[in-house]
C-alpha cells in the first residue's frame, strides 16, 4: 500500500489541525478552518474524519479516495445518460445505449487518474469533481422535474453541492458557467432570443464567478496572482506561453496514457516566446482551432461542442495566469470526462460494424487496465515513486531531494547523500536539500559538515524551523546543550506547534536538570501528538525525576513561571 508522499506530509501528516480525536464542534471547526489552503475546508475536514477513525493508517484514506472516484463515475454516467436522452442529442447519436457505460468505465480505469486517486492529498481534486458532477446532475433532474416541491428540493441540493465543491477546490468556480451553458445548449436549444431575455441571468453568472474569484483572493485578485510568482523561476508571461503546450500534453495523455509518459513531477521546459520553442505557436493554433471547432459545431452537433468547451473551460483556472506548478496530471481529472465521452460517441458514429466497435472498446479497456495497474505499482513505496520521477526528470532538483529523503528514511545513507548532492549540483540554493544532506551526514557521524549545511540552509531561508531543530539535535549529540537549547527555542518561535522540537528541547532540559521546564515541553508535544509513545514515555520519566529532584529553571528558556516559547511577529 502506497504511503503518504510529497504534499501528503504537510497537508496531512504534519498538519496538527486535522488530528481530530473527539467529535466536538470546536474540534470540527478547527479541522474545517485549519488547513494549509484555507479555501479548501471541506477536503481538510474529510482528512480530519479519516484521522479520527484510523489515525495515519493509509488504507482508510485510500479507501475513501476510491469510493469518491467510483461515486464520481456513477454521477458522470447519470449526466451523460440524461444528456443523450435530449431529442436534439438523440437525433445525432442513435444507438447510444452503451455509450455512457463504456465512456465511464474507460474514465474510471484511465491510467492518467492514478495520481488523482492514489495520491491521497489529491482527494481535493476528486472530491471537488464529485460535488461538481452531483451539482450538474441535480440541476438536470430539477429542470426535468414537474413537481414544484421536488424542483425546489433538487435545486437546493444543486446549490449545496455547488458550495461544497467550491469549498473543496478553487477550480470548481467554473460550475455556474457550465450549468448556464448546459441550460442554453440543451434545454433552450441555443435560442438567441432566450439568451437575450435572460441576459440578467448571464450577468448574474458573471457576477457570481467574479464574487468567487474575489472571495478566493481576499478582494485583491491581481495582487494575489502576482504574489504567486514571488517564489517561481518563471514569469507570468512565460507561464501563459508554456501552458499552451501543457494543454496539448494533457490532451495527448488522455489519448495515450502509457505509464512511461506519466510522471508525478514533470521537468517541463519553459516557453520564452511564441516561437521559442516553435511548438508554442503550434499549440496555440491547435487550442484556437479546438475553440473554433466548438463554436462551429454548436448548432450542428450540440454534445460534441459542449464536450470541447468542457475540456478547455475546466483547464482555464489552472492553465493560465495563476503562478502554480506548470504541470500536474490530476488537473485532467474533471476536464477529461467529456473528452472521453466525445471520443466514444465519435467511435460509435464512425466505426462499422458493431463487432469492430466491441473489439476496440474491449481492447482499450484491457490495455488501460494493465497500464493503470503498472502505473499504480510505481506508487507502491516512496522509493519506487521517486526513482521513477528521477528517471523521467533527471535534471530537476526536487525529485533527487525527495528520493534522497525516501532513501534516508530506509537507512540507505550513502545513496541518499548522492541524491542530495545531485539536487544541490542542479540548484545550489536549494535550502531543503542542504538541510536533508546535513541530516544524512550527521547520521554518518560527520557532525561538522552537517552543521555547515544546516547553517547554509538557514542563510537561504532564515525562517527554516527544521534547520534550527536539526542544528539543535546535532549540538545536543555533541554535548553542547546550551547552544542546542537556544536553537530548539528558535525553532519553536518560528513553529510553536512543532511536537518533535518540544520533545527534543524537553530532553535537553532534562539532561541539564531543568525538569519543570522540560515537563511543560513534553506536555506541549503530547498535546500536539497525543498518540506518540516516545513523547509519552519521556513525559512519564520526567515526572518520576521531578519527584526525586529539585527544579531549577534554565535562564535561556523561561523563569519559574515556565513560559512557553513564543513565535516571532
Amino acid at each position: 500500500m502506497s504511503p503518504f508522499v510529497f504534499d501528503d506530509g504537510r497537508n496531512i501528516e504534519k498538519n496538527s489541525n486535522i488530528r481530530l480525536t473527539r467529535l466536538t464542534l470546536d474540534n470540527l471547526k478547527q479541522a474545517f478552518y485549519g488547513g494549509l489552503l484555507p479555501n479548501r475546508p471541506v477536503a481538510y475536514l474529510s482528512f480530519a474524519l479519516n484521522y479520527y477513525f484510523h489515525g495515519y493508517n493509509v488504507v482508510g484514506y485510500r479507501l475513501v479516495n476510491m469510493v469518491i472516484h467510483v461515486v464520481t463515475g456513477i454521477l458522470l454516467y447519470q449526466v451523460v445518460k440524461g444528456t443523450l436522452n435530449f431529442p436534439v442529442v438523440a437525433s445525432r447519436h442513435p444507438h447510444s445505449m452503451w455509450i455512457p457505460y463504456i465512456a465511464v468505465l474507460i474514465w474510471l480505469i484511465h491510467p492518467l487518474h492514478s495520481q488523482s486517486v492514489t495520491y491521497i492529498v489529491q482527494r481535493m481534486t476528486s472530491m471537488a469533481a464529485m460535488f461538481y458532477m452531483l451539482s450538474m446532475w441535480l440541476y438536470i433532474k430539477a429542470r426535468q422535474s414537474d413537481g414544484i416541491i421536488l424542483q425546489m428540493v433538487l435545486f437546493t441540493g444543486c446549490a449545496i453541492s455547488g458550495i461544497m465543491t467550491l469549498g473543496t477546490k478553487e477550480t470548481s468556480a467554473t460550475l455556474p458557467v457550465f450549468i448556464f451553458l448546459y441550460e442554453w445548449f440543451f434545454f433552450q436549444d441555443l435560442r438567441t432570443g432566450w439568451l437575450k431575455r435572460r441576459a440578467i441571468y448571464l450577468i448574474g453568472v458573471v457576477i457570481l464567478f467574479g464574487c468567487v474569484v474575489l472571495l478566493y483572493t481576499d478582494g485583491q485578485p491581481l495582487a494575489k496572482i502576482f504574489a504567486t510568482y514571488e517564489t517561481r523561476d518563471f514569469s507570468l508571461f512565460q507561464r501563459v506561453l508554456t501552458e499552451f503546450r501543457v494543454v496539448i500534453l494533457y490532451l495527448s495523455l488522455i489519448f495515450y496514457p502509457h505509464p512511461q509518459r506519466l510522471n508525478l513531477d514533470y521537468d517541463f521546459p519553459l516557453s520564452y516566446s511564441l516561437i521559442d520553442p516553435p511548438a508554442t505557436l503550434l499549440s496555440l493554433a491547435i487550442i484556437i482551432g479546438v475553440l473554433a471547432l466548438a463554436l462551429w459545431l454548436a448548432p450542428k452537433d450540440r454534445l460534441i461542442s459542449y464536450c470541447l468547451f468542457w475540456f478547455l473551460g475546466n483547464l482555464v483556472i489552472e492553465s493560465t495566469v495563476v503562478g502554480i506548478e506548470l504541470v500536474f496530471e490530476h488537473r485532467t481529472y474533471l476536464p477529461s470526462m467529456l473528452i472521453i465521452v466525445m471520443t466514444i460517441i465519435l467511435a460509435n458514429r464512425y466505426l462499422r460494424p458493431t463487432v469492430l466497435k466491441t473489439i476496440c472498446a474491449v481492447s482499450v479497456i484491457m490495455v488501460f487496465s494493465a497500464w493503470t495497474y503498472e502505473r499504480n505499482s510505481v506508487w507502491g513505496s516512496d522509493i519506487t515513486l521517486w526513482r521513477d520521477v528521477v528517471k523521467k526528470s533527471p535534471q530537476k532538483a526536487r525529485p533527487h531531494n525527495n528520493l534522497g529523503n525516501a532513501l534516508k528514511r530506509q537507512g540507505k545513507l550513502s545513496e541518499a547523500i548522492y541524491h542530495f548532492e545531485e539536487a544541490l549540483r542542479i540548484d545550489p540554493n536549494y535550502a531543503k536539500a542542504h538541510n536533508n544532506l546535513g541530516i544524512a551526514l550527521a547520521a554518518q557521524g560527520d557532525a561538522e559538515t552537517a552543521l555547515t549545511h544546516f547553517f547554509l540552509a538557514l542563510e537561504l531561508n532564515p525562517s527554516y524551523a527544521e534547520a534550527y531543530s536539526n542544528i539543535g539535535v546535532t549540538l545536543a549529540r555533541q554535548g553542547r546543550l546550551d547552544e542546542a537549547i537556544d536553537h530548539f527555542s528558535q525553532a519553536l518561535r518560528l513553529k510553536p506547534d512543532y511536537a518533535k522540537v518540544h520533545n527534543n528541547l524537553g530532553s535537553a532540559l532534562v539532561r541539564q536538570g531543568y525538569l519543570k521546564e522540560a515537563l511543560e515541553h513534553f506536555k506541549a508535544a503530547l498535546k500536539i501528538k497525543p498518540d506518540d509513545l516516545e513523547i509519552d514515555k519521556n513525559l512519564n520519566l520526567c515526572l518520576l525525576l521531578i519527584q526525586k529532584n529539585s527544579m531549577p529553571t534554565h535562564p535561556m528558556t523561561g523563569s519559574e513561571k515556565n513560559r512557553s516559547p513564543q513565535p516571532d511577529d
